[in-house]
């Protein structure tokens, strides 16, 4: 919070290690070593299994890793959490490691509470202290969530179309293990998608109530590298990769510390209900609710000139037209969202807990008119 004078208080802590580099994962055996680890559980995602990759990092850790779980769903789910815990409790692991994508690694850090604190995913979900932890290495395949250097997850109740984040730090994994040639084989989809994710995630950050010079530093950088080479990664560019990695580290730097915000909020429902994926259901009111938080922070409008547009209107622009280019929708008609369900998604993101984060005091009538906003024009 800034101070009178332009002085501020703020405080940054974060317990992960982090390693970045190409081809760090050949060196998985020697960070175990020095971890400690005695005995893992591998949570993969499939096309790490499907590939071979799994069964080699097994070989690799001569004994260390005991199991490998797979097949985790791309929002995961209570049963994905019990599926991995009693796994876990199988072979009395010490450790857990995840290597795959966001869901992956959400679906880690609950496994990880769930074991140590010996409870359940339904006692998570329905609102029991973190108060245990395994510890956690987690390694990115796709560069977006930043799952790998925060304390957050989010774990879906399928049944009830809930969709909930948990955030402590004994969630932090102990170690994140950052190699961007992982990222090299995803589908161009996958790596718009999860782009996108990075744009929310720094743009989310800076319009936080929480927000500090050190997260604002991250977060522009992130949404710098992102907007600049999102499309060519799209392509296939390695290089753009590489900055995407970099970027997506950055953008868990800052929201790791700031929570997520407005457009966060009014995803989860839009995901739990009707199937839109994560990053795409943040992008769907991101730009509307960058515009109302500049109302609120005029310091946006020199921020957004750090990270390459002149003002706010045009990286309101710059971000509809990168949407449009990778085909995501933008209307409630192309999510098949009809009016008369408004009111439940209002409501949903009304009580999600990160909405009070969000720098621009927020109503549902205000709500309720960001979603109109989006009818096909």
């Amino acid at each position: 919070m800034y101070l009178i004078g332009g002085l501020c208080m703020w405080r940054y802590q974060h317990p992960t290690e982090i390693i970045f580099g190409q081809g760090e994962l050949d060196n998985i055996d020697v960070y175990l070593e020095q971890q400690g680890v005695q005995r893992a559980l591998l949570i993969a995602t499939n096309s790490i299994v499907k590939s071979g990759v799994a069964e080699e990092l097994v070989l690799k850790c001569k004994g260390k890793i005991a199991g490998i779980v797979s097949n985790i769903e791309p929002n995961p789910t209570i049963q994905n959490v019990e599926m991995c815990a009693q796994k876990a409790r199988e072979f009395e692991v010490d450790y857990i490691i995840a290597i795959g994508g966001g869901s992956v690694i959400d679906c880690a850090k609950a496994v990880c509470a769930v074991v140590a604190g010996e409870c359940t995913a339904m006692e998570l979900i329905e609102g029991k202290e973190i108060t245990e932890a395994l510890p956690l290495i987690a390694i990115p395949t796709v560069s977006g969530a930043s799952s790998e250097v925060t304390g957050t997850t989010v774990i879906s109740w399928k049944e009830k179309d809930i969709k909930r984040a948990f955030t402590s730090p004994l969630l932090y994994p102990k170690l994140a293990i950052v190699d961007p040639s992982l990222t090299y084989s995803c589908p161009k989809h996958v790596t718009a998608i999860s782009g996108i994710d990075i744009i929310a995630h720094s743009l989310d950050s800076l319009g936080s109530v929480k927000s500090s010079p050190l997260t604002e530093h991250f977060a522009i950088e992130a949404a710098k590298l992102a907007f600049e080479n999102l499309e060519s990664a799209v392509e296939g560019n390695t290089e753009a990769k590489d900055r995407l990695a970099l970027a997506a580290v950055l953008a868990g730097l800052a929201f790791s510390q700031t929570g997520t915000t407005a457009s966060h909020a009014c995803s989860y429902i839009l995901t739990a209900r009707y199937g839109v994926p994560h990053a795409e259901a943040c992008a769907f009111t991101l730009d509307a609710w960058f515009k109302i938080n500049v109302q609120h922070k005029p310091l946006l409008e020199l921020q957004v000139q750090k990270i390459g547009f002149e003002n706010v209107d045009e990286l309101v622009v710059a971000l509809n037209k990168l949407k449009k280019v990778l085909a995501l929708r933008t209307t409630l008609d192309e999510l098949s969202i009809p009016l008369e369900e408004l009111e439940i998604i209002v409501e949903h993101s009304f009580g999600a807990a990160n909405m009070k984060n969000n720098i621009a005091p927020v109503d549902e009538d205000m709500i309720r008119e960001v979603f109109l906003s989006k009818r096909a024009k």
